[in-house]
């Protein structure tokens, strides 16, 4: 997900990074919660819909290359239309109608009819996203996505609750205590799954290779999101990772840089950035990790309805950037949103080859607005595009190299020369070589033994990093030879 943030405190427009700002739905909601008069009320509440409904009608549709819907409903039929229901409601209802949570629900299900990210959030819920973008609170520790009415578990945190359960990447979350995730709606469902640590939660799963669901009680822990992992690999190849984009990323990825630089004697060799299953996160940060990673020239650019949507975003020339050496993205189907940024423009800008599987094509940005003191409105707003103008919406990145991933096995086979000959004869006259032979062979096995033992765990067990890996290899190889054959020419 990538968001722009946006609210407003004491009469002044705070920026968040992740969600960028339209306040219009500001319009009548502070009045409406001190008004006492029910009729007045109730019309003041209503007028709030209508005018939220025509600011979500007037700003939805994008410009570039879509055909706008003609309305079919004009805007005094709409607000009759919503009045005439709501009184209906307010005066033959059985019981006594919850006007909050009717309003609540309404504005809700206007957003969810818009597409799949755009939602309403009440005070709770931002305190959650705020909570999350900085990266701890209370679950049982899994990075997700909402996915067709199911929790999809894109990666399990390591060593927290859900790790420990057994759950991994593709795994889907289909109830939460006792309730179906479908009838609860994203927003519930994961704040039913954050709680207080140490507390209980039960979850009905789906598990990727089984049809039958089944419970799991988990305890929630406290979730640290640490963004960045990295790690110095054989030769000075760097591998980081980067589990999501929150407001960390960018000042701990350059810590860890330099601390790799530090392990490699200052000789980095080459750098795999690896952002499989990384589902977004703040779009300043995957915009100061492209940054970081490429000299100049633009990184994103995003279009929208209004003219305040429409941004094109560039590289610093002045900043700190990262050791200039042959680089490789890992992606897949869960690299989504702000990742698919950093992938687009590095791969844009011939910076870095791609590697793995095409991503998920999450290119659309949403703005987070805080309409008043309990409620905040999530709204798409634009779609991005890389710096040679692909949209990603729907499409996703495609990578330089298709590398599906794989179990990676190393059986100790033992080879049988079906041959028959001299040597295979009982008590043979043995050459005089053969003893030489034998030293040679116990040679060969003692090198090829300590080779494979200098393997990274994640090398033997991760296919798609093996062969990053083995592309990087072969790439730092050929800029050794370049150079090699520049300096020669310079000779001449």
């Amino acid at each position: 997900m990538v968001i722009a943030r946006s609210r407003r405190r004491h009469g002044n427009l705070v920026k968040y990074p992740e969600i960028a700002s339209s306040n219009y739905f500001v319009i009548f909601l502070a009045m409406t919660f001190y008004l006492k008069n029910t009729h007045i009320w109730s019309i003041m509440l209503l007028r709030l819909i209508i005018t939220l409904f025509f600011i979500i009608n007037s700003i939805c549709a994008f410009a570039e290359g879509e055909k706008e819907t003609e309305n079919k409903i004009s805007n005094q039929e709409a607000y009759k239309q919503f009045q005439d229901v709501f009184e209906r409601i307010e005066k033959d209802y059985v019981q006594v109608p919850d006007r909050q949570k009717m309003i609540d629900e309404a504005i809700n299900g206007m957003l969810n009819s818009l597409d799949p990210h755009s939602s309403y959030y009440t005070d709770e819920d931002l305190e959650d996203i705020f909570t999350f973008t900085k990266g701890e609170f209370g679950g049982i520790g899994v990075e997700i996505m909402y996915d067709s009415g199911a929790i999809k578990i894109i990666s399990p945190i390591d060593d927290l609750s859900a790790f420990k359960a057994g759950l991994k990447g593709g795994d889907y979350i289909v109830g939460v205590n006792d309730e179906l995730v479908s009838t609860l709606g994203p927003n519930k469902a994961i704040k039913e799954m954050r709680g207080t640590p140490g507390t209980k939660v039960k979850l009905l799963i789906i598990k990727e290779e089984e049809a039958k669901p089944q419970e799991l009680e988990l305890t929630r822990e406290i979730v640290k999101i640490k963004p960045i992992k990295a790690h110095l690999e054989k030769n000075n190849i760097a591998y980081i990772r980067i589990t999501t984009f929150n407001e960390s990323t960018i000042s701990e990825l350059k810590a860890a840089v330099k601390k790799l630089k530090t392990e490699s004697k200052d000789d980095l060799k080459g750098i795999i950035l690896d952002l499989r299953n990384n589902a977004g996160g703040i779009l300043d940060q995957a915009i100061a990790v492209s940054d970081y990673f490429i000299d100049s020239g633009v990184i994103v650019t995003t279009k929208g309805r209004t003219t305040s949507s429409n941004s094109e975003t560039k590289a610093n020339e002045f900043s700190l950037k990262a050791p200039k050496v042959p680089m490789i993205v890992l992606i897949n189907g869960n690299s989504a949103s702000a990742s698919e940024i950093v992938a687009g423009a590095l791969q844009d800008h011939k910076r870095a080859i791609i590697l793995g599987t095409k991503s998920f094509g999450k290119g659309s940005v949403q703005a987070l607005t805080q309409i008043n003191s309990r409620a905040a409105v999530k709204l798409t707003i634009s779609k991005y595009y890389t710096p040679s103008g692909r949209s990603i919406q729907a499409e996703g990145i495609e990578p330089d190299i298709l590398i599906e991933p794989a179990k990676v096995e190393y059986p100790e086979v033992k080879k049988i020369d079906k041959r028959f000959s001299e040597s295979s004869l009982k008590n043979y006259l043995k050459n005089d070589n053969e003893k030489n032979k034998d030293s040679t062979k116990e040679t060969k096995a003692k090198n090829n033994k300590q080779e494979e033992n200098e393997l990274s765990e994640l090398y033997k067990k991760d296919y798609q990093f093996a062969r990053a890996y083995d592309v990087i290899t072969g790439l730092i190889i050929n800029k050794k030879l370049e150079t090699k054959e520049k300096v020669k020419q310079e000779d001449k």
